[in-house]
């Protein structure tokens, strides 16, 4: 899977219900994984998610 740059809007899957959640931008890339922060509130999170529990949405909202 191709990396994603900084500034991507992206949905994570959710470890709850295991669906995709929208409302997070990617903030920057590592070897581990993304750091996203939640375009709501402009907050970091404090985790790094892997890359297969984030994909990128297009400006439609729709998966690309």
């Amino acid at each position: 899977m191709e990396s994603l740059q900084p500034g991507t809007d992206v949905e994570v899957r959710s470890s709850f219900d295991k669906d995709w959640k929208r409302g997070f931008t990617v903030e920057d890339a590592s070897e581990q994984g993304y750091h996203l922060r939640r375009r709501s509130d402009g907050s970091v999170l404090p985790a790094t998610f892997p890359a297969d529990v984030v994909r990128p949405v297009d400006l439609n909202g729709l998966l690309r």
